[in-house]
């Protein structure tokens, strides 16, 4: 049985390139070399950098931003380390493949069926690796799609809609008393707080998924969130909403509302219906994640939403993805 090439560091990602006669991994390799050589030319200000972009270096360990200069290593990247924790780090040190023995193709093929649609577990049966491997993966995929949406404004015209998703049923219990016998109801039919609100729009070139609260949405945090991502005098086209009175009001924008399960809503109201059919689609992919999950897995989705929006070339998006993990 062959190996599999494992690389202990970005050191080593050189000899593999210039030893790999496959292809696709040279192509893998060499856009992640462009991208680490920019932090490691002996020439490169990593702090000064940093500070332009008012961007302070951050603690691997601890998350302290209470960070000294410590001197430069052979490469000529500067060193930091925590006055808090004492760890010693450069820029590279919490990226994706510093000191971390890697599988570059596994890595690739792994992020390709996420991106693909995929369930964590069949996307590591594909990559090879255990379980646990693919858990600590997405992790790193949450942290570098953590303020993706932060950027995200949409413009007229915008469909949008709320959709619900079932809190974990061991947090949130009704108690009904019927004589003098306690029922615990755990799921309660229509809109209750065991149901997550989560507000979704799109202009059909990029969309927007953002956790509410829970039960029915409330109006002022409905208008938090759009006031950050609807440009002002835009036009909204969704079902008659109550909580987007008060935004519309606010925003100055202009709405065309269908009644819900209406012949007239399913014609008009077609992009966003797709967009949170879609969204429960990959929700159930995923399925049995913890709650508080809920915004990572919804910044994932759009991510893949808007990227295949932009090139149906899933090798380029892959890759990435594969960078914003590198940069972050």
């Amino acid at each position: 049985m062959k190996r599999q090439t494992r690389c202990s560091s970005y050191k080593d990602l050189s000899l593999l390139l210039q030893k790999s006669k496959d292809v696709f991994e040279v192509q893998i390799l060499s856009r992640i070399l462009d991208d680490y050589h920019k932090y490691h030319s002996p020439d490169f200000k990593s702090f000064e950098v940093l500070m332009e972009n008012d961007k302070k270096p951050e603690c691997p360990r601890c998350h302290s931003h209470n960070i000294l200069k410590n001197g430069k290593d052979r490469n000529g990247t500067q060193r930091f380390i925590c006055k808090s924790c004492r760890k010693n780090f450069n820029i590279a040190s919490s990226t994706l493949f510093f000191s971390s023995k890697i599988n570059i193709k596994a890595w690739y093929a792994f992020l390709e069926c996420i991106l693909n649609g995929t369930s964590v577990s069949a996307a590591c049966v594909t990559a090879k690796i255990s379980t646990v491997t693919g858990s600590s993966w997405m992790k790193k995929i949450f942290k570098a799609l953590k303020n993706y949406q932060d950027g995200i404004v949409l413009d007229s015209p915008i469909f949008i809609d709320e959709t619900y998703v079932h809190e974990d049923a061991s947090k949130i219990e009704y108690k009904e008393e019927i004589g003098k016998i306690k029922k615990v109801r755990k799921q309660p039919r229509g809109i209750s707080r065991n149901k997550i609100c989560i507000l979704i729009a799109t202009d059909k070139k990029k969309s927007f998924a953002l956790r509410v609260n829970n039960g029915r949405p409330q109006r002022l945090k409905n208008f938090e969130i759009c006031k950050k991502h609807i440009m002002p005098g835009s036009h909204l086209i969704g079902d008659e909403d109550t909580s987007l009175t008060y935004t519309a009001n606010q925003l100055n924008l202009s709405r065309e509302m269908y009644k819900s399960n209406t012949e007239e809503a399913y014609e008009h109201l077609e992009p966003i219906d797709q967009l949170c059919s879609h969204f429960k689609l990959f929700l159930a992919k995923h399925r049995g994640f913890k709650k508080e999950l809920l915004q990572d897995y919804t910044n994932l989705f759009i991510f893949m939403e808007n990227e295949k929006n932009k090139t149906e070339d899933l090798f380029e998006i892959t890759i990435k993805l594969m960078e914003m993990m590198i940069d972050y």
